[in-house]
């Protein structure tokens, strides 16, 4: 008969691989990233200036921006580019007042002479993917220009961009920029997510030459490579990271430029970035079901094969995260020793600490890279934490409907059209209650409970995850 602690140290083994191959891979990118300026600077060095312009078609993605839209397309119309070799598609499934709004600066706009339409669906098939595929089929454009309502890209854009689209490249991602970064503190610790991902990790893809997600904010492609992989998918959620692993896996590279930033609103509430971290942890899962074969059989190196999956794996790290705090809080209710007492281990500990301690220095460097005071942000660094700690319910549930092909609705994060520390996002629009947000309301009471019951019995990190979770998610709840 196998002994239960046995058991219990398997699965929370088993569950943590993920946790702790994302975590040590990026000691590697780290690394690689280092070397990041000096391929760019080579490739930008090498590349030809622009002088017999392209036609190019931006593409803007709108459902329901009734607050950016406008800003949006006159974005767009603002980029520096002959008139005569620019196209504006606004792609938009709105169902409020949006559509009428889009429309009303669009015939402004072409009133001027400028080459810009509207693409309206009355059902919002494919969600995001669907809208891009039928804004595709009207694009005169080699080039596409993918773009959210919200993003402002820089006017000189496509005159820095198309010549790196040299060497077969099929697509050029941009940096993420930020409007409304001082707005609150969950928009802080989203905008230094954001370019810790960036800066590290999508910049070292770069140099190891391995697959990584292009940003569906703010992207440049090739119309060709697009038909030639079948286009958007409507049956992943997350469009870029879908669109990215087809050209991958059909030999087509791409270039990340740090240097070209796309500002872009940060979810200013918390409830706001979990329900689109969940989004985007059942469309990474979706994507690891859909091409986890395809990639283990393709012919790219075993390094990018290796790489690519951990790529895809992310939202796991959540359910590693669960089973251990659930098993260490069942631990002190039953009083069973975890072989023998796995969170008292010091070997344990310090596997579990390095990663945290490289995010902390990771965060710092990521802070003084782009001018953001340290003393001031440390309290962001904490935040960042425990915001995230506060997702892995919703992250770890969408995980496994992804696995299994359980499809949610694709949830559209709110814009509301906050610049700086100025706005307000009172009264416009107000998210729902979900099955899921109910169940992380009824775990957080129970878990707020449980950190006494840590607090006790000495286990002072354990009680301080559960309190933050359950106080962090209620707050979530209500601000929302």
């Amino acid at each position: 008969m196998i002994n239960l602690d046995i058991l219990l140290l398997f699965l929370i083994i088993f569950t943590s691989l993920p946790f702790f191959a994302i975590s040590y891979n990026y000691l590697i990118l780290i690394t690689a990233s280092i070397k990041y300026n000096a391929k760019i600077n080579r490739i930008m060095g090498s590349s030809k200036e622009l002088t017999d312009p392209p036609k190019v078609t931006v593409i803007i993605s709108s459902f329901n921006e009734r607050y950016v839209i406008e800003r949006g397309i006159i974005s767009a119309k603002a980029i520096d580019y002959p008139k005569d070799k620019l196209q504006i598609i606004v792609a938009d499934d709105s169902t409020d007042e949006t559509f009428q709004m889009a429309k009303n600066k669009v015939e402004e706009i072409s009133a001027k002479g400028y080459d810009i339409q509207i693409v309206h669906r009355e059902r919002r098939d494919g969600f995001k993917a669907g809208a891009l595929n039928n804004a595709l089929k009207f694009a005169k454009g080699d080039y596409i220009l993918i773009m959210d309502a919200d993003s402002i890209p820089p006017k000189d854009i496509l005159k820095k961009s198309i010549p790196l689209m040299e060497e077969g490249r099929a697509f050029v991602s941009f940096k993420i920029g930020h409007i409304n970064r001082d707005y609150s503190w969950v928009s802080k610790a989203c905008a230094l997510l954001v370019d810790i991902y960036d800066t590290l990790e999508r910049a070292a893809r770069t140099v190891l030459n391995v697959p990584f997600n292009l940003s569906g904010a703010c992207s440049l492609i090739r119309k060709d490579c697009l038909k030639q992989v079948g286009g958007w998918s409507p049956d992943v959620l997350v469009d870029d990271l879908d669109i990215s692993c087809k050209f991958f896996l059909n030999g087509k590279n791409g270039l990340f430029v740090k240097d070209i930033i796309v500002p872009g609103e940060d979810p200013p509430l918390l409830e706001s970035w979990k329900r689109q971290t969940a989004r985007n942890a059942e469309g990474y899962s979706q994507c690891l079901r859909k091409y986890f074969l395809r990639i283990l059989r393709s012919r790219i190196s075993t390094f990018s094969k290796i790489e690519f999956i951990l790529l895809l794996i992310w939202p796991f790290a959540s359910i590693g995260w669960v089973t251990t705090t659930f098993i260490a809080t069942l631990g002190l209710l039953f009083k069973f020793q975890v072989a023998p007492s796995l969170f008292q281990n010091t070997i344990y500990i310090i596997l579990v600490m390095i990663p945290t301690i490289i995010t902390f220095f990771a965060s710092l460097y990521v802070l003084k890279l782009y001018g953001q005071k340290i003393k001031k942000n440390l309290p962001t660094i904490i935040l960042m934490y425990y915001y995230q700690l506060s997702m892995v319910i919703a992250n770890s549930i969408s995980c496994i409907k992804g696995i299994f092909g359980l499809r949610s609705e694709f949830f559209r994060t709110p814009k509301y059209g906050l610049k700086g520390n100025e706005g307000q996002w009172v009264g416009r629009y107000r998210i729902c209650v979900s099955k899921i947000s109910l169940l992380e309301l009824l775990i957080s009471f129970a878990l707020g409970a449980l950190s006494i019951i840590a607090f006790l019995n000495s286990s002072y990190f354990l009680g301080l995850n559960l309190l933050a979770f359950s106080a962090i998610t209620i707050w979530s709840l209500y601000k929302r």
